[in-house]
């Protein structure tokens, strides 16, 4: 007596609506996995900015005043005549906060090569050192190393509410934030309140290969060309271009203005959706959204200029 078998398995139509429900499922998982992915870097960026606030005050407590934005100033046309230059010395804030941040031995050897004044910072084998606390996983470049340039930071301290080398003051040694050319400023300096005061936030690295090259955003190591500080003049995530002396790479989010030594400028700018995390004087770290108002945001970054903010 012969049987017949019947093979059993799917139909085309049943894999086809199988694989349908899939792609459902995923496209609906995705976006819930970036976020939560966004969050993690979202927090793990505010937590390194807690650690450089506290790094500053540490710094302030031992040597009773804030590290100095530039300790030479910025960059501008007389640079090479101005008395006094260690040309060779083209670190920032950073540099002196590493023993509050534990990096004792690269700020041991960074120590060295000042002694020695010799050879330019960014060229000294520890510029090559990547730093944990100074990169944020939201920037896609991040951690940058730049041939000849070192390591870049992702994070960036305030100098004020305007340009880093206003007409006036081209080497931008006498700006109304707290770290600027040669500044020296005390808790005691800031009597709009630290609260009310800005002192870190973050920026997006750019792209070396492109504009005049070199893009020296978050530059840890040369910053003289204002990467490594910023401005609270436009509101985080501004579509207005940084103006980097020249040396400037435009990325998304990260735009180029017009460049020249005079009125430069970087902004803070982040890839975490809506703002960017920010640091104020008094130690604390909030995520400042792109809608505040420009003016509020402005003020925020003058350490005594007087104004009234709303701190909500």
């Amino acid at each position: 007596m012969l049987y017949s078998r019947r093979r059993v398995g799917f139909t085309l139509i049943e894999l086809l609506v199988v694989i349908a429900i899939i792609a459902i499922l995923i496209g609906l998982l995705l976006p819930a996995v970036q976020k939560v992915r966004e969050a993690a870097a979202r927090m793990s960026c505010s937590n390194k900015q807690k650690q450089i606030a506290l790094a500053m005050h540490n710094y302030h407590d031992t040597h009773s005043k804030f590290p100095a934005g530039q300790p030479q100033g910025y960059y501008h046309d007389n640079w090479y005549s101005m008395p006094g230059l260690k040309e060779f010395n083209r670190a920032n804030w950073a540099g002196d906060i590493l023993p509050y941040v534990e990096q004792p031995a690269i700020y041991g050897e960074f120590q060295a090569v000042l002694l020695a004044n010799s050879t330019y910072t960014c060229f000294a084998p520890f510029s090559t050192n990547a730093i944990p606390t100074f990169s944020c996983p939201s920037d896609p470049k991040s951690p940058k190393q730049s041939l000849g340039q070192g390591f870049h930071t992702s994070y960036v301290a305030c100098h004020g509410s305007g340009y880093a080398t206003p007409t006036a003051d081209p080497r931008g040694i006498n700006l109304d934030g707290i770290f600027y050319g040669l500044s020296k400023v005390r808790l005691t300096d800031i009597t709009d309140g630290t609260s009310n005061t800005v002192m870190v936030s973050e920026l997006l690295q750019g792209d070396d290969a492109l504009g005049g090259g070199n893009d020296v955003r978050g530059r840890m190591w040369n910053t003289i060309h204002s990467g490594t500080t910023f401005s609270t003049l436009y509101p985080p995530n501004s579509t207005v271009g940084d103006n980097l002396m020249g040396y400037c790479g435009a990325v998304p989010g990260a735009p180029c203005g017009s460049q020249s030594v005079i009125n430069s400028f970087s902004l803070a700018r982040s890839k975490h959706t809506g703002g960017v995390n920010s640091a104020r004087a008094d130690g604390s770290v909030a995520f400042i959204t792109n809608t505040i108002t420009p003016n509020t945001w402005r003020w925020m970054g003058t350490r005594s200029g007087g104004e009234v903010i709303d701190n909500n």
